[in-house]
């Protein structure tokens, strides 16, 4: 196996996801590395990665559209807002995004999206698995 992995976004698997985790809408997805095509991930991994490291995806989220808020077990997931505005709840708790907000989920917790603005809500998620998980 080589010791690094590179692609470049017209390389990379573009797909709908219809009511992601019962949120409002469709969703267009892009794995820019990792499992795919499926969200949220399910069965094995992709050779590519490591132990550790699961996907990284760019994420559009429609005017009103969101990803309903789930629950994390042996993994921690962030989302990285690239553009537009809305709103992440982290194990219940509700806070604005606008383009550079973080949000980390850790193990056990839980989190979703909404975008809450007038134009789409673009992110990247990026999961991790645990060191010892």
């Amino acid at each position: 196996m080589e010791k690094f992995v590179f692609r470049n976004i017209e390389d990379a698997p573009a797909y709908d996801v219809a009511n992601c985790e019962n949120g409002a809408g469709t969703i267009a997805n892009i794995t820019l590395f990792g499992d795919e095509p499926q969200m949220p991930v399910v069965g094995p991994r992709n050779p590519e990665q490591n132990d550790n490291f699961h996907y990284v995806h760019r994420t559009t989220l429609p005017v009103g559209g969101s990803v309903g808020e789930h629950p994390h077990t042996g993994n921690e997931q962030f989302y990285l807002v690239i553009e537009g505005e809305g709103e992440v709840t982290l194990s219940g708790e509700k806070f604005p995004v606008k383009p550079w907000s973080i949000a980390l989920i850790r193990d056990g917790g839980s989190h979703g999206i909404r975008n809450t603005g007038d134009k789409p809500l673009v992110y990247i998620c990026v999961e991790t698995g645990l060191v010892n998980g």
